[in-house]
């Protein structure tokens, strides 16, 4: 316990909080664009809203996190939501340079929030997750609203952080019925850059892949790949269903990536995928450099 308060006390420090001296309270506001989109149709609607998030005692590890001007679509009145008694862990990473490092980050499968002081469960958050740290606030989630899903998510901040990551690996490449080439990690290097913590997506470059053993080697980029945290906050976990990749600078379908799923951290970085044009699968395994 004695640690949880010496980390806890740390960050709220850092994030120039807006505490008390008498209480163990801690309260910030930060204004910023909400955006939902509908996920059925990818209509986009972004509209101003404020996040609140407060600790009524900084001992423990929940807070309170309030959402003003909460809207779906552009004639919906303004919906004010109040999430009670929401676990957080602190994100620990192996590098105190991490812009990451230090964060509460929170992850429900659902919760239901109040409104006007009455839950309301017609706005049941589904895939409620975020973070929060000196750099501000990441939420995000989903609600079933008038018969269509939305997905809604508020980022806002302060100061626009970058991470990249990379990594001498090995790619094996295995052809049906057997063919396989391998790529050593003196050939392949694979690396990862993330433009905006604020958003979970990141740009991952496969140099030196080769599909059999006499082909020239290539540098595949794939733009914009989704991502989300583990438990801890300590990896980014991957879980596509398609993407195409780039080329030199250009698009190619006929390499199109399917069931793209691993894991990538400080330190290490495993990803497994389809490229199902060419019957292949290929895996990734590499340390940091």
């Amino acid at each position: 316990m004695k640690k949880f308060i010496l980390i806890a006390t740390a960050l709220i420090a850092a994030v120039a909080c807006d505490t008390d001296k008498n209480t163990n309270s801690w309260s910030k506001s930060i204004d910023g664009d909400m955006i939902t989109v509908n996920t059925t149709t990818d209509v986009e609607y972004t509209d101003n809203a404020t996040v609140t998030v407060e600790m009524t005692d900084i001992t423990k590890p929940y807070f309170n996190l309030s959402i003003d001007g909460v809207k779906f679509v552009p004639m919906m009145p303004d919906v004010n939501f109040l999430i009670s008694d929401i676990p957080f862990k602190i994100y620990a990473s192996d590098d105190v340079n991490d812009p990451l490092y230090g964060s509460w980050v929170f992850s429900q499968e659902a919760v239901v929030p109040t409104v006007g002081g009455v839950a309301r469960e017609e706005y049941t958050m589904l895939n409620f997750k975020g973070s929060i740290s000196d750099y501000g606030f990441v939420v995000e989630f989903d609600v079933n609203f008038a018969g269509e899903i939305y997905h809604a998510a508020f980022g806002k901040i302060d100061v626009v952080q970058t991470w990249e990551a990379a990594f001498d690996a090995t790619a094996t490449v295995t052809l049906n019925p057997g063919e396989s080439a391998t790529t050593s990690s003196d050939e392949f290097k694979i690396s990862f850059a993330q433009a905006n913590l604020s958003k979970q997506v990141v740009d991952i470059t496969l140099e030196g892949l080769r599909f059999v053993e006499q082909m020239p080697e290539i540098s595949m980029q794939l733009k914009n790949v989704p991502f989300s945290y583990s438990e801890d906050g300590a990896q980014r976990l991957f879980n596509v269903a398609s993407i195409i990749p780039s080329v030199g600078g250009e698009q190619m379908a006929q390499y199109t990536i399917t069931n793209l799923t691993g894991s990538v951290s400080k330190s290490a970085v495993v990803l497994d995928c389809d490229i199902t044009t060419m019957n292949a699968h290929v895996s990734v395994a590499g340390s940091s450099k």
